[in-house]
């Protein structure tokens, strides 16, 4: 089926039409990166470093029109995804000021005492070939084909393609044909990153053909799930680093209450919710709240919500699916909720405020569910004891936030339970910030992730595409050039 770009705006189709790739040409693509990935290991880790800086250069140049190209296809706004484009280009340059200084190789030796069964063992990271990079529908620079995945992958040394997002198919074409000329033009293949549209058959021919070693996805926990158990059930299994789903649980406690208040909170909150129309993987969707002041932060953050801006979500998909999971959930025993006034023109989208006590949230697994857009759910616990099983039948998040005095009972049991489920834990915040810093870690327990361990921002998120190598007993003449010299 031909793939058109829409925008959200109005809900006309514009733009040339893209087909989706078939077997021949995905088989074509990955014979390509193959062949590239080869000459990045003759190239080295200099020679990868200095194409990252000229790429990170290249996207800035075209900033402007990228940017106005961008806001036709997601209506995201062109503050925000000038913004966007600096975070990519910055993810870009912070792989390569990593990959300048080798640290990334991990280079060891050790001398075995007696000798036996070997004298010498020396490691080092390698890359693990090439890698298969789904794009994110709401970042179409930070996690699609420049983003975090394929500069992590590139820094390692592999070979990509990517699998662009029927959302924004041209900028996704646009930035590919940027990284294609900026390879050229340092001397590295120009099929060192690939683009293919389509949707779940390309994917599934991505994810199952042999040549590909390793998988980077970032949407919904079901896509996630999908690829990771394609990717297990192949006769050579291969790693599918995949971000997932996230509720990005926020617990106010009572504490909170007494010192920026309900509306405070509210605006903070509030403004996290409808941030991007709702569509961050890290909004807070769901807000643990003393019932006592169930009621009041929920009109204040009606408030809040009531005055935002008009959303427009990013595809008419996932507006369909939105409303329905704001239905679903609406209409479950014990919901309450309010819905904003409808926006009239193509995908757009009304906020929602949904309210429930802490019972009905562990007992129904629709509340439980993401609401991807501009919708919270806020819960009211009564006590401690409530708000720990309220926590713990969320399960695995990417954040998880606290809001409350050091010596709180709520603050410290809510970051005694979220410390065992989330990656990343905020105090006195909004989790939709993640900062492209080394320290920094997005993933978490499924099903926010299929990796809890791995990262897909931040330098360490280039460890997914490499692999330990060791050799013993080499002549040093035979060895990387980065072990030669150890003692």
């Amino acid at each position: 089926m031909p793939i058109r770009s829409v925008d959200p705006r109005s809900g006309v189709a514009f733009g040339p039409e893209f087909t989706e790739a078939d077997e021949a040409e995905v088989e074509t693509a990955v014979a390509r990166a193959a062949r590239a990935q080869d000459a990045l290991g003759q190239a080295g880790p200099p020679a990868i470093a200095a194409a990252l800086r000229a790429a990170a250069e290249a996207l800035d140049a075209e900033r402007g029109d990228l940017v106005a190209l961008a806001d036709t296809e997601t209506a995201l706004g062109t503050a925000r995804l000038a913004g966007e484009v600096g975070r990519t280009t910055g993810q870009l340059r912070a792989f390569a000021d990593l990959v300048a200084t080798g640290a990334h190789l991990r280079p060891a030796v050790s001398v075995v005492p007696g000798g036996a069964p070997a004298r010498d063992v020396r490691k080092i990271n390698v890359p693990v070939g090439v890698v298969a990079v789904f794009a994110a529908s709401n970042f179409p620079f930070a996690f699609s084909v420049a983003g975090g995945d394929t500069a992590a992958a590139l820094a390692a040394g592999c070979a990509v393609i990517v699998k662009a997002h029927y959302g924004h198919p041209q900028t996704s074409q646009r930035v590919a044909g940027i990284l294609s000329a900026t390879l050229d033009r340092v001397g590295l293949p120009p099929d060192t990153v690939q683009l293919l549209h389509g949707g779940t058959t390309a994917g599934q021919l991505l994810v199952g053909h042999p040549g590909v070693a390793a998988v980077g996805f970032t949407g919904s926990t079901a896509g996630g799930r999908a690829l990771t158990d394609l990717a297990a059930r192949r006769p050579a299994p291969i790693p599918v680093y995949a971000e997932q789903g996230s509720l990005n649980p926020v617990v106010l406690a009572p504490s909170a209450f007494r010192g920026p208040g309900s509306r405070a909170l509210a605006a903070q909150l509030g403004g996290a919710v409808t941030m991007g129309a709702g569509q961050f993987c890290t909004k807070p969707g769901v807000l643990l709240v003393p019932a006592d002041h169930r009621e009041e932060f929920s009109r204040d953050l009606i408030g809040v919500l009531g005055t935002a801006p008009p959303a427009h979500l990013l595809t008419a998909k996932i507006r369909e699916q939105y409303e329905q999971a704001v239905a679903t959930a609406a209409a479950t025993p014990g919901v309450t909720g309010w819905r904003g006034g409808q926006p009239g023109t193509g995908f757009g989208a009304a906020a929602a405020v949904l309210s429930c006590d802490q019972p009905a949230l562990v007992a129904e697994s629709a509340l439980r569910e993401e609401l991807f857009g501009p919708a919270v759910l806020v819960v009211g616990v009564r006590d401690v004891g409530e708000l720990r099983a309220a926590l713990r039948v969320l399960g695995g998040n990417l954040t998880g936030t606290v809001h409350g005095d050091p010596s709180d009972d709520w603050t410290l049991t809510a970051l005694g339970v979220l410390a065992g489920q989330v990656g990343r834990l905020i105090y006195q915040g909004v989790p939709t910030g993640v900062a492209v810093v080394p320290a920094m870690h997005h993933g978490g327990p499924y099903p926010a992730s299929s990796s809890a361990r791995e990262t897909s921002v931040g330098t360490d998120a280039i460890h997914r595409f490499l692999r330990p190598l060791a050799f013993q007993d080499f002549p040093a003449d035979l060895l990387p050039s980065a072990l030669r010299h150890l003692s």
